[in-house]
């Protein structure tokens, strides 16, 4: 026998009334859209509790990993075309890359101003080996005590970089560029470490957003600035001379690549024993 309409709306009020106070009352729109797929598919509320960490903190909607788990052809494109990047450098010195390099640094040469300098010397610093690790520190002392292994993870992150950035550079060892640059650079030029500095600690800023906040543009506004700092970043240091256009093209690539090894760190030992996250209830199968 059909069950009438007006019995199965109540059956639903009383089981979303169920789902709210075995979740700490706390469900908003956001977390009904997240959860709807429990409520379709009739799930006991009896068997549902709260994941380990908010919805956001736990499953973002985007991360490196998730990125090219579910893309397989862009991640071996990504691996191909770092390490494509990485054999012209070293092949005749990097002179089929040069043909590319040579004249975007010529013509940023003959356009700059006092003003755009005074704006991509700001710009360059983000990428500095000492604004990197105090971020991180500020950032780890930040979400220590709701997430250590995401505290942890930052600091790994800021601090493992360089090691990388250093066996790729002295591999590759390219030389600077010698067009009018802004200063003097030491060390090889391919890739450039400044991007991929930023950008391995800003790609984390994110998932710290998401442990702090619950709003979801908030955390797509810490998409946007990471991304934007990143990019600042890599501009400056072509607009100062210090790498050619490609070297800080190749540094993205591998820079989303350690994130995504590093997201992988960060899934497998992220659990709820060291996640004191204010929605935090142990997760179950």
């Amino acid at each position: 026998m059909t069950e009438p309409a007006d019995q199965r709306l109540d059956a639903d009020q009383r089981r979303n009334h169920t789902l709210r106070e075995q979740l700490g009352g706390r469900l908003d729109d956001e977390d009904r859209r997240d959860l709807a797929v429990l409520i379709r598919d009739e799930v006991p509320p009896e068997q549902i509790v709260r994941p380990a960490i908010s919805l956001l903190h736990r499953d973002p909607p985007l991360t490196a990993k998730s990125f090219f788990y579910h893309r397989k052809a862009v991640f071996l494109t990504t691996i191909s075309v770092a390490v494509i990047l990485a054999v012209l450098a070293v092949h005749d010195g990097g002179s089929v890359l040069l043909r590319v390099d040579r004249p975007v640094a010529r013509w940023i040469s003959e356009h700059r101003t006092e003003g755009w300098t005074d704006f991509f010397n700001f710009f360059s610093h983000f990428g500095d080996n000492i604004v990197v690790f105090s971020a991180a520190a500020l950032l780890a002392l930040w979400t220590w005590p709701r997430c250590r292994y995401l505290a942890i993870t930052l600091l790994l992150v800021a601090a493992l970089r360089p090691p990388l950035e250093f066996v790729l550079k002295a591999t590759i060892d390219r030389t600077r560029p010698i067009i009018d640059p802004l200063g003097e650079f030491h060390g090889p030029s391919h890739p450039s470490g400044h991007p991929m500095a930023a950008a391995s600690l800003w790609g984390q800023f994110p998932a710290v957003v998401a442990l702090h906040f619950r709003s979801r543009w908030m955390w797509w506004a810490a998409v946007f600035i990471a991304f934007g700092i990143g990019g600042m970043v890599a501009a400056a240091r072509v607009y100062k001379g210090a790498h050619y256009l490609t070297d800080v093209t190749a540094s993205f690539f591998w820079a989303a690549l350690y994130l995504a090894a590093v997201q992988g760190f960060f899934d497998r030992f992220h659990g709820t024993a060291n996640c004191q996250h204010p929605q935090h209830e142990v997760q179950t199968d």
